[in-house]
């Protein structure tokens, strides 16, 4: 798919606040074309547009802007009522003008020498207006969706001329054609080629012109008059309908003719108005005369993109099984839009339409409908297509396709650094400036001052004797408030999300200690321990929270100056803090850097005074009052869970038996050994006793036992894990049962697919590895467009392949209203369907639906309101969402046929390796510089790329396949 570089900014909302999931928005826009930054304002006709709308392109005149033609052509008004969209592009200084480029040749810039019908002089050095307009097509069509057949262009004066140029050299791109004061100007040797019958396309146009035009002359001088070809410019209709010598004339009202030159197939139309002007005409509505005609005509030359043909839009793993889904909506939101696909479904490649694959889906269950969604479905099944490109799944018969999507290796690494680059824009205390936030989504350090975070005060005595500096870490989720409790699960799993797949976490992520050696991961992992190491108190416990004391919040951070305050120390935050400082301290001290090996002992020691702490202070309970925000507190069972937890990551961090013991006496405490049962809701718990499982000297007994109860878990004695896969219990491939569709259900998504990759992590069930992989790659597919929505449940991804991505979402930085409302930063995770959606109580409005009233799946909505209608349930981001999507994604990404050394070892260790596999024959293999790999038996591979070094002992050798 082709990327054009974009940013956008609204500019303003024209409805009231109770409805602006419907309010038309003006916005301004720049995209890089030629070599150039062009700007652009245009008009949506709601928020958040449909898919397949017509684009209506305005060209203003000379010496004008795109903003100034907008506000008199009439056009927006008009688009709110039939449902287009309206841009209107800005031309550049051409000709020492603000002009467009609108002579029509071939040759660079504007004219040329010696060309005496051209400009005098010639300029050139001006942009190729042409290309600019297919570039804003491509544009509007990545990231609204447009119907690409339904592309219309009108312009005024100059406008116009463009209109005309543009007839000729994008006739495959725009459907219609409506000029208004203007004529056709170019080279003559080219503009008689141009209309010859062997290279011309018909295209349908309206001229709209005043007879007493003092600017441009009339078409037709003196009007009327009646001899054959009496318009210079009917060699349109001459050649759209062979009528080179009559034309028919009618009153389209007492001040008005209409000239019709040619009057079937794609018309060719003169509209004269009666007065002397060049403005635009007040003797009838020009902009609804316009719509009237062009949307009669549509091309044939672009498949329409319908959301029932449903891929993960930015694409799969050459390996990875690749099922699209077919909707047929049955109940729901969606009902009417009920579709059957053809018999037969063919993949594409993007770049040549060239047919790769073709096959038949086939009815999931028989053809009934699938209850969480309320979809009859079809599997499109083209996992034999595993060469790299860009391909699209095509419904021949009925002219239908899906989102473009992309098959390679690293297909999902620029979605990585996306996500993870989230956690940058959610730092407290950190200025985001260029070059690392991207425009407009930049700010000022934010809770730096007085009585905020370097001036913390205890909320139960905000005394200055009680200050501390307490500044850093992330905002939790879509306030700016920081709960030490709640970063347990986006640490765990970030810091496991790099052990299992280092390969996938570079130094590039564009942050600000991107460069430095270290993965960028683990960079911003520091950000948020070295905040957790500021709320550990000299007797090794840890505070509880830092957060305002009501809901305040001011958009942007860095202009709130509401007080925060800090809550006392608590079981909860201290066995987090002994927990995730453990883990990572495990991470840190395997890095080459010797800073950093000194940054782990530093955390080795704070976890282990975290835990001295937690030990002998089981069961203190942090009280919230003074505070409205959430508590953050837990059970008694998660408060000793993270105690376990604690324990295993500090056993295999020092190999002190004192951790092993307490892990050994309490694990089976834990739910999962308790129940027998693995769920995604205390995914890192399990997590964690898995990893004490792997831990060398780990007692044989404890590790039977907890590898027995997760695999019999996963394998059997749950329906809801692999027996779900195995009998296709969803139709979208990623099942969770009824009840676990909560508040953040992608995140318990997001779990649930980490777990079936966790059975291949730790070499459980082989007989099942490959349903293990596939299972879990069923999540990111579903988070990345297969569900009933089609949404991509990532903000604003179009520009990364996302096309129909989250447009908003629920944050007090980019909340509705602001001017990034509909503009957020790309990546957030949002939470998903939620079908225990309610609005408050205090909401009087009618039921809003969706979310509510709908199946399950379907039970979401991308909207962006606070009090009383609360879309937060359904769309606001999380640390803890974008941590275990995060996993999940680097875990996904272990399943490429590139196997990559992550450091020096023997060839059958499965530590060498990333992900832990050991290549097979059917692997290409990557040995990185500095490693040395021992080979000491017989081992194979596809392919060998050696930047390293291979050692052969005992009669060890390598076997290549093809």
């Amino acid at each position: 798919m082709r990327v054009i570089i974009i940013t956008v900014s609204i500019l303003s909302v024209l409805v009231v606040h109770i409805a602006r999931s419907q309010s038309p928005v003006n916005g301004t826009g720049n995209l890089s074309s030629g070599g150039r930054t062009r700007t652009f304002s245009y008009h949506l006709p709601t928020n958040i547009p449909k898919d397949n709308l017509a684009l209506v392109i305005g060209f203003h005149g000379d010496g004008g802007t795109g903003a100034g033609f907008q506000a008199y052509a009439g056009l927006d008004a008009l688009a709110n009522a039939q449902n287009f969209i309206t841009v209107y592009p800005d031309a550049v200084t051409v000709g020492g003008s603000i002009q467009f480029n609108k002579y029509a040749d071939t040759a660079p810039g504007f004219g040329k020498a010696g060309d005496t019908n051209g400009p005098n002089p010639p300029d050139p050095n001006a942009p190729d207006d042409v290309l600019f307009t297919a570039d804003l097509i491509d544009y509007f069509a990545q990231k609204y969706r447009i119907n690409r057949n339904r592309v219309y262009v009108t312009g005024h004066s100059g406008g116009g001329y463009m209109c005309y140029f543009l007839s000729m050299t994008l006739p495959n791109k725009i459907a219609a054609f409506a000029p208004v004061a203007a004529s056709l100007w170019g080279n003559n040797a080219y503009l008689n080629t141009y209309f010859s019958a062997n290279t011309y396309t018909p295209v349908p146009v309206l001229h709209i012109h005043s007879k007493g035009d003092p600017t441009v002359d009339a078409p037709i001088i003196p009007y009327p008059k009646t001899p054959a070809y009496v318009w210079p410019l009917s060699n349109y209709s001459g050649l759209n309908c062979t009528n080179w010598s009559s034309y028919t004339t009618t009153a389209f009202n007492p001040n008005v003719d209409s000239l019709t030159f040619c009057g079937s197939g794609k018309k060719v139309i003169l509209l004269m108005t009666k007065d002397a002007t060049h403005g635009w005409s007040s003797q009838f509505n020009v902009a609804q005369t316009i719509w009237n005609f062009v949307k009669g005509y549509q091309l044939n030359s672009y498949p329409e993109i319908d959301n029932h043909l449903k891929v993960d839009q930015f694409g799969y793993l050459p390996l990875a099984k690749k099922i699209a889904v077919i909707s047929g909506p049955q109940t729901g939101y969606n009902a009417a839009e009920t579709f059957t696909p053809s018999s037969y479904y063919q993949i594409r490649k993007t770049n040549n339409d060239a047919v790769v694959f073709r096959g038949a889906p086939v009815a999931w269950n028989g053809g009934t409908t699938h209850t969480q969604s309320g979809d009859k479905a079809w599997w499109f099944d083209f996992s034999a297509v595993q060469e790299a490109g860009q391909y699209y799944v095509y419904d021949s018969l009925q002219r239908k396709r899906s989102y473009t999507f992309e098959i390679s290796n690293t297909v999902y690494q620029p979605v990585l650094k996306q996500a993870a680059r989230v956690f940058f824009y959610q730092r407290s205390g950190f200025a985001k400036q260029t070059p690392y936030a991207e425009t407009p989504w930049t700010d000022g350090a934010a809770f730096l001052g007085a009585q905020q975070d370097t001036d913390c005060r205890l909320v139960s005595n905000t005394a200055a004797a009680t200050s501390l500096d307490l500044q850093g870490g992330w905002f939790d989720a879509g306030d700016y408030n920081k709960y030490v409790p709640f970063t347990y699960g986006p640490l765990v799993d970030m810091l496991l999300a790099y052990q299992e797949n280092p390969a996938a976490w570079t130094d590039d992520f564009n942050i600000p200690e991107s460069g430095n050696g270290i993965p960028d991961l683990l960079d911003e992992v520091k950000w948020e321990l070295d905040w957790l190491r500021r709320m550990q108190q000299p007797n090794g416990s840890l505070l509880h929270k830092v957060s305002v004391t009501d809901f305040s919040a001011t958009s942007p951070p860095s202009a709130d100056t509401h007080p925060r305050r800090y809550g006392a120390a608590s079981t909860d935050a201290t066995a987090t803090g002994a927990a995730v400082f453990a883990l990572a301290a495990i991470q840190f001290k395997s890095l080459s850097n010797p800073q950093m090996q000194t940054y782990g002992n530093t955390l080795q020691t704070a976890a282990i005074k975290a835990f001295n702490w937690a030990d002998t202070n089981s069961a203190v309970l942090f009280n919230n009052t003074g505070f409205q925000s959430v508590a953050a507190t837990y059970a008694d069972h998660d408060r000793l869970a993270r105690r376990v937890a604690a324990a295993a990551f500090l056993y295999v961090l020092t190999g002190d038996n004192t951790y092993r013991m307490f892990f050994d006496a309490h694990y089976n405490q834990i739910h999962l050994i308790q129940w027998g049962f693995a769920y995604p809701f205390e995914a890192t718990y399990q997590d964690a006793l898995l990893y004490y499982a792997r831990a060398p000297g780990a007692t044989t007994s404890v590790k039977n036992a907890i590898l027995s109860a997760y695999t019999t878990s996963l394998k059997t004695s749950n329906s809801d894990n692999l027996p779900a896969y195995l009998s296709q219990s969803d139709a979208y491939r990623a099942f969770l049962k009824n009840d676990n569709y909560t508040w953040g259900s992608n995140e318990t998504k997001a779990h649930q697919g980490n777990m079936f990759f966790s059975m291949n992590t730790y070499s459980q069930d082989a007989v099942n590895k490959t349903n293990y992989r596939d299972a879990g790659m069923g999540f990111i597919h579903y988070l990345h467009g297969v569900n009933p929505t089609s949404y991509c449940y990532l903000t604003n991804m179009s520009a990364y392949g996302g096309e129909f991505s989250a447009p908003t979402m629920y944050h007090s930085w980019f909340g509705d209203g602001t001017v990034f409302d509909f503009n957020p930063p790309p990546a957030y995770l949002m939470g998903g369907a939620n079908p225990t959606y309610t609005p408050d109580a205090a909401y009087s409005g009618p039921v809003i639906s969706p979310p509510q009233n709908q199946p399950i799946q379907k039970s979401y909505k991308a909207w962006n309101t606070s009090y009383p209608e609360n879309s937060w349930q359904l769309n606001e981001p999380a640390i803890y969402s974008q941590g275990a999507y995060l996993r999940l994604l680097a875990q996904t990404m272990c399943y490429t046929d590139m196997i990559t050394s992550v450091k020096s070892g023997n060839w059958n260790d499965a530590t060498t390796w990333t992900c832990g596999r050991v290549p097979s024959i059917t692997d290409r293999v990557l040995i990185q510089q500095s490693h040395v790999v021992i080979v000491d038996m017989v081992v194979n591979a596809k392919k060998l790329e050696l930047k390293g070094k291979l050692t052969y002992i005992n009669g060890g050798k390598l076997n290549l396949g093809n």
